[in-house]
């Protein structure tokens, strides 16, 4: 490897451009030398903004002929195997988008293959680099509800309202994705791992309120848009996690964001995050009660979360920490391991399929 990471990115959409690529190209030890997008033109937009000469439609030419190292891969859920796979079989580190890919067994695959191939693997869970659920998970660790009995993960978006219904996604195309439950489901899923360790029995309801048209503007097949799970770990806790698409949510609500309660035997938490909130700053709320105290305590985030970040862009972290993207380029440069890895987006993964047949069979499921 050169002394700089050469980087390949997968997917030109909002995200990539918003986040992947500028982090990429503003490290000291990377380079983002090459993007591939089905769209050229958007690619090439892409491209231009970091003076990116190579622009590819095909991912397996970028792999032959990019010269890379790396490649992150920010693509709709369904195409995540076959890039990732293309990736590994060419000894490349990969960064993937959550959800890890379209099935358990694909996620396998993707694991044992990066295992395999003795490459870095990274999966993008944003909440685990945000300042607010890091400090959660920080006292979480060091006792502050003491054994968890219970867990409540909500989050409640507004991102496929009703009155877009004419308006093609394919998160809610069911031939492509499966909707809320992946596209929301896998960052709280994930979060609910970080927090209370693994999940041993799932189950599930989902529901599809607002059905949807297809490219063509006739009716498809639309993904569920709600899914409520119920978690059992192996610790003896257990959880619910609830997240929808087509909710009306705006400033004013109490629980528009991300809220999370975590209670045990020592004390409780309530927690309410967002740093999708607009107009900014973001939301970042934590209270606590513990054993003997007479009433709850505000737990404001530690400066120390945010080294010199911007407290008031809750994402501005993942361009100045070892985190997210650049967690990904230091782990190989350093050649080391990290988490969150394919291991944990293959556990997510898991618990998706189990809510998936929960909610076809109507039984729990035990993994």
């Amino acid at each position: 490897m050169a002394d700089k990471v050469r980087v390949g990115l997968v997917g030109p959409g909002g995200w990539a451009e918003y986040f992947h690529a500028p982090i990429v190209a503003a490290h000291d030890g990377a380079v983002l030398a090459a993007v591939c997008g089905r769209n050229r033109e958007r690619a090439e937009v892409l491209a231009a903004k970091h003076s990116v000469d190579r622009v590819y439609t095909d991912v397996q030419d970028m792999i032959d002929q990019g010269d890379l190292d790396a490649v992150i891969v920010s693509t709709s859920e369904d195409a995540h195997h076959p890039v990732v796979m293309a990736a590994l079989a060419a000894r490349l580190h990969v960064l993937c988008e959550k959800p890890m890919a379209f099935s358990a067994t694909q996620s396998r695959e993707m694991l044992e293959a990066a295992n395999q191939a003795g490459v870095v693997h990274m999966v993008q869970f944003t909440n685990r680099g945000l300042p607010h659920f890091r400090y959660v998970k920080r006292l979480l660790d060091e006792g502050y509800i003491g054994q968890p009995y219970h867990g409540y993960f909500y989050w409640p978006t507004g991102w496929a309202p009703a009155a877009e219904v004419n308006t093609y996604h394919w998160a809610s195309d069911a031939r492509r994705a499966k909707g809320s439950l992946n596209e929301l489901g896998a960052h709280m899923i994930d979060l609910a791992r970080w927090y209370f360790g693994e999940v041993v029995r799932v189950n599930a309801s989902l529901q599809t309120f607002v059905h949807r048209l297809g490219v063509d503007g006739e009716p498809m097949k639309t993904a569920n848009d709600s899914a409520f799970l119920l978690l059992d770990f192996a610790n003896g806790a257990h959880a619910v996690v609830h997240v929808g698409a087509p909710n009306i949510v705006g400033p004013g609500l109490h629980h528009t964001g991300q809220t999370v309660i975590l209670a045990g035997v020592d004390g409780t938490m309530e927690t309410r995050g967002d740093p999708w909130t607009h107009p900014l700053p973001p939301v970042s709320q934590i209270v606590g009660l513990r054993r003997g105290a007479d009433e709850a305590e505000p737990l404001p985030v530690p400066e120390t979360e945010f080294g010199v970040a911007d407290r008031g862009d809750a994402l501005d972290v993942f361009h100045t920490q070892s985190i997210g993207t650049r967690l990904f380029i230091d782990a190989i440069l350093e050649g080391r391991q990290i988490e969150p890895s394919f291991y944990d987006g293959h556990q997510v993964q898991r618990i998706i399929d189990a809510a998936m047949e929960s909610h076809l069979t109507g039984t729990a499921q035990t993994l």
